[in-house]
């Protein structure tokens, strides 16, 4: 199979899940929203590596830039039977080089500074994701964030977080998928992240940078 035929397989096996994988259930709209919008603003040559997808529910963004960047990644979600799914589909559909985890990623403390990009698509609220994301890129890698039409709100309310967790603001990419805007927000880790970050969950929500 190609590139495109995998992808459409991938999506075939998450829409039909026996439980709640992903919020579509329609093979168009998955195609577009899951898989085009997880690859259609990305250019090859700014992801390194090795990459992280954060909360990766139902593989997205995660698989897709496997599959389409040829690049290796791990991928990590608190929720045990969504990752031991995506896992089976890889396996089953011959999609390697990537490492599956379950957990919670601020407790991966072994994982910080490893990547070249970290990925984290409908998650939360910027400055909550910037917390949990930015410590996991290497110093000089990015972060690649998917928004949408009210980013810029999202954006100044992380004014702190992004001081704090030592990254900046290098691009913002517009574009659409059906005619819907859609926004990527990308970061570049120019300092080392405090040691302490990420905080517990709890504290994050209670108590945003």
């Amino acid at each position: 199979m190609n590139k495109e035929e995998i992808i459409k397989q991938y999506i075939s096996e998450i829409v039909n899940a026996p439980f709640n994988l992903t919020a579509y259930k329609d093979f168009h709209l998955a195609y577009h929203f899951l898989a085009l919008d997880s690859i259609v603003p990305l250019k090859k040559d700014e992801l390194g590596n090795n990459f992280l997808d954060v909360g990766t529910g139902g593989g997205v963004p995660g698989v897709f830039i496997r599959i389409y960047f040829d690049i290796c990644g791990t991928l990590i979600d608190a929720t045990k039977k969504k990752i031991v799914y995506v896992k089976n589909v890889c396996n089953k559909l011959g999609i390697d080089n990537l490492n599956f985890i379950h957990g919670r990623i601020e407790e991966q403390s072994s994982l910080k500074g490893l990547f070249d990009s970290v990925f984290a698509k409908a998650v939360a609220e910027l400055r909550i994701v910037l917390e949990l994301t930015a410590p996991f890129a290497k110093k000089g890698g990015k972060i690649f964030l998917y928004k949408g039409i009210n980013y810029k709100e999202e954006l100044t309310l992380a004014e702190n977080a992004i001081n704090f967790l030592g990254v900046k603001l290098v691009d913002v990419r517009e574009y659409a998928i059906l005619d819907k805007k859609r926004y990527l927000l990308i970061f570049e880790k120019i300092e080392e992240t405090p040691e302490k970050y990420p905080r517990k969950y709890s504290r994050i929500l209670k108590n945003p940078l």
